[in-house]
């Protein structure tokens, strides 16, 4: 199996006990069918502890959830099974985190989850010292099942080939968010329902942006986004949307006029203190290319996923000016806490997307 390792993965490292948002608590640890088959048949008092932990649905079988986290999440912020009883007792997720493993049959890409915070702050060293996000390319063989259901290589080739020539478009000037990306993803979406030739991405160009209004960014924050539950999943989230709540809130219906005045002048307050916004943003959807453009060998809606990527970068500045708002400048480490916090939420953005 050909396998495609992007650069900054071999540069990963857990930090453990010192990381800032921790990925033991948060979210629901998912169990997969054979580990949990183990934990059924573990003998003794620590076979007991497992089944106790467990919770089952129809849709999922977890860890539950605690105010503390996961169970096994130990005072000193180390996993007790990992350091008790080794990684072989730990749910595939767990060993995994935050690599993301992508198993497409041809060939296997294995990149990072921004969801971590190291994750995320090499992402940022990338972006600050100009390197390019490259795959090195080894053969070997893998444990993870394949991803998808699709077998056609001819058009999973064509994807590979549009990816990188969005990469170029990006690297040659083009916005994150230019039209030129959007009216590429509907012709692309279009020439597919109609089996036409497909497209090139770089015969597409525009000066013009998707913009997000005011009107836009409301419905992308309260109609998937924010749910009051982030106040015991992610208290640091919370906190922030709590504030965008306040500041914003009460112009949703009353004076959107107002409303765009004021998150235009909150975007120009954070590029005063972060001067090289539109490149971070840029490359920010560059490696949304490298994570998630290839879901569309699954489901064929380019447009689905070219606009996700566009609304991701927009909510990740608000977030950033949100948290800024206050300081003078921001460091390294608290925008790579800012990047992971918000990505563990971002997937609940696509919620929104058809009402846009």
């Amino acid at each position: 199996m050909l396998i495609k390792r992007i650069s900054i993965l071999n540069e990963f490292q857990c930090t453990g006990a010192n990381c800032t948002f921790n990925c033991c608590r948060g979210w629901k640890v998912p169990i997969d069918h054979d580990m949990y088959i183990k934990y059924l048949n573990e003998k003794g008092l620590f076979g007991t502890l497992l089944r106790c932990s467990i919770e089952k649905t129809e849709e999922l079988v977890a860890f539950r959830s605690t105010p503390h986290g996961c169970p096994f999440w130990g005072f000193d912020h180390l996993c007790t099974m990992q350091k008790k009883h080794g990684t072989d007792y730990m749910p595939a997720v767990c060993i995994q985190f935050p690599r993301q493993l992508y198993n497409l049959e041809f060939f296997c890409e294995e990149t990072l989850y921004l969801a971590c915070p190291e994750s995320a702050r090499l992402f940022l060293v990338s972006v600050y010292e100009d390197k390019s996000f490259d795959f090195t390319v080894s053969e070997g063989s893998v444990n993870y099942e394949v991803n998808t259901t699709n077998d056609d290589r001819e058009f999973l080739d064509y994807l590979l080939k549009s990816r990188d020539e969005l990469v170029s478009m990006l690297k040659n000037g083009t916005r994150f968010d230019s039209m030129a990306i959007i009216e590429y993803g509907r012709d692309a979406q279009n020439a597919c329902l109609a089996q036409s030739p497909l497209p090139n991405p770089l015969d597409y160009a525009s000066e013009e942006q998707y913009q997000i209004s005011f009107k836009r960014m409301n419905t992308l924050f309260f109609n998937g986004f924010y749910h009051p539950s982030l106040r015991t999943i992610s208290p640091f989230l919370y906190r922030l949307c709590k504030k965008y709540i306040h500041k914003f809130g009460p112009l949703r219906h009353t004076n959107p006029t107002a409303g765009n005045k004021k998150l235009a002048a909150l975007k120009k307050s954070l590029y005063q203190k972060m001067p090289d916004l539109d490149n971070l943003l840029n490359r920010y959807y560059e490696y949304h290319l490298y994570t998630d453009f290839l879901d569309t060998f699954e489901d064929y809606s380019f447009s689905k996923h070219l606009l996700y990527g566009i609304v991701k970068a927009h909510m990740l500045w608000l977030f950033l000016a949100l948290y800024a708002e206050n300081r003078k400048l921001l460091s390294t480490d608290e925008i790579a806490k800012i990047i992971a916090v918000y990505e563990r939420r971002a997937p609940q953005i696509e919620d929104a997307l058809k009402k846009l």
